[in-house]
């Protein structure tokens, strides 16, 4: 296999990176959602914690005691 110079390399990646904005261009996802995504990517645990804070928040609301403690129960809490 014969070994590419460093001008042939650079110009398969340019052709790569081309072919990766055209792709880029056709996809169906809005605008938004490409945004979403990568901040998400960044780090997941911005949106998990605090989505699961307010879940375990209503549930605890509408539940009350019963809600604690199916909590408590299904992570090893006090019984």
């Amino acid at each position: 296999m014969p070994k590419k110079t460093e001008r042939e390399f650079l110009r398969e990646l340019e052709g790569r990176a081309q072919e990766g904005k055209r792709l880029l261009q056709t996809e169906m996802m809005p605008q938004w959602a490409k945004g979403l995504g990568d901040w998400l990517v960044v780090n997941p645990w911005r949106v998990l914690v605090p989505l699961s804070v307010i879940i375990y928040g209503l549930w605890r609301g509408i539940d009350g005691v019963t809600g604690r403690e199916l909590i408590l129960g299904l992570f090893g809490g006090f019984p």
